[in-house]
């Protein structure tokens, strides 16, 4: 037969189901590009976590770096706030208080520490790890706050920190948009431009020489022996007694007196309302004889004071849970006091900086239609005033 029958005859010839048509995308090509943008999607969003988590991290640190919070002056008495609903014990939290300079330091440079590895994504499994632990152990320290609003700042977040770092962990965080990958890939270059070395392929995806079953593994048998280690503190130092009175308090101590009345016009006064102080520690004994009311704003937590307690009738209280007539509040120095009427309450303030602070109530007790913006509120002399520590 010529030749160009045959090939007429090829010509002509049906396709068969096996013959692509031209320019058409066969269904496994189709679905390597579908899975390919699956797993470039969800490594993005992984990355986005991270860097996320990093950003939290980066304003734990501000916090701690910002000179009016007076992060490292505040430390103690910060951590003495715990003492009353720590679970097992007030010990570890005055342990903790004792020894600021150790402690302070530690949270510090961790908070750094993983501010950088996740918002750079450096190192970025061992801040996993590092994040989970530290996490862990200061929920366990901590978890004796949860239920008391509003408790601890950081107690809500610590199990969420928890799971995002296993989330990243088991993701393989670190993988793009990272320094990790930065320095793997230019190592990588760097050794095949060298003739004499042999360098194996690069994986798509770096995630080592271990399994990520494996890494989640490790991840949560490290978190659980972490919050072991944590509820382990606790309980390991010896409970205080609890005192008919505010703590003993060496070296020269400051006092004020102030008292709660009606006055003339029928306003509630704070009296004194304006006084100067040096640094140091002060008592302050509030006698409010005002009449007995209920907050709806309480149970409310006392913040500020030695030993996170203030006294009431000579009785230690952490929360003041009802018969709330008026509020001592004083935000600069993260203090906040609560007082029952026709009441004596006693507290002790370790005031570390001088400047002018505001206190105010913030208990409504305004004689319009609006409690909280009419007189005596926002008056001064009356709901508000200062306090000047030379």
């Amino acid at each position: 037969m010529p030749a160009s029958s045959s090939a007429e005859s090829t010509e002509g010839a049906p396709r068969t189901g096996a013959d692509p048509k031209p320019g058409a995308v066969s269904p496994e090509s189709e679905g390597a590009s579908t899975s390919g943008t699956v797993r470039r999607t969800h490594g993005r969003m992984i990355e986005v976590l991270r860097i996320g988590l990093g950003i939290v991290w980066i304003a734990n640190f501000f916090f701690i770096l910002y000179p009016p919070n007076n992060y490292f002056g505040d430390f103690s008495s910060i951590a003495l706030t715990f003492a009353p609903v720590s679970f097992g014990g007030p010990g570890f939290p005055q342990y903790v208080a004792a020894h600021p300079l150790f402690f302070s330091w530690l949270i510090a440079l961790v908070t750094g520490y993983l501010a950088l590895a996740f918002t750079l994504g450096l190192t970025t499994r061992i801040a996993c790890f590092v994040g989970g632990f530290f996490s862990a152990v200061l929920f366990a320290i901590q978890i004796g706050s949860i239920f008391v609003f509003p408790g601890g700042t950081d107690v809500g977040e610590h199990p969420l920190f928890i799971l995002i770092s296993a989330v990243l962990l088991v993701g393989g965080a670190g993988a793009s948009l990272s320094l990790d990958e930065w320095i793997r890939v230019t190592w990588a270059r760097y050794l095949a431009a060298r003739p004499t070395v042999r360098v194996p392929a690069i994986p798509t995806g770096w995630t080592g020489a271990m399994s990520t079953r494996t890494l989640f593994s490790y991840f949560v048998a490290g978190t659980l022996v972490s919050m072991a280690v944590g509820v382990g503190l606790i309980v390991a130092f010896p409970l205080q007694p609890a005192s008919s009175g505010p703590p003993f308090v060496s070296g020269p101590t400051q006092y004020v007196n102030m008292s709660v009345n009606i006055a003339p016009n029928g306003w509630p006064q704070f009296s004194p309302s304006n006084f100067t102080l040096h640094t140091g520690q002060v008592v302050f004994t509030i006698v409010d004889n005002d009449s007995p009311m209920n907050w709806s704003g309480c149970p409310c937590t006392v913040l500020g004071a030695l030993g996170g307690v203030e006294y009431v009738n000579g009785s230690p209280v952490h929360i003041v849970a009802g018969n709330v007539a008026h509020s001592f509040n004083v935000p600069d120095l993260n203090l906040a006091i609560y007082s029952p009427g026709q009441a004596t309450t006693q507290f002790t303030v370790d005031i570390g900086r001088t400047g002018e602070f505001v206190w105010f109530c913030v208990v409504p007790c305004g004689t319009g239609a609006d409690p909280y913006n009419t007189p005596p509120m926002n008056v001064l002399g009356f709901m508000t005033g200062t306090i000047t520590v030379t």
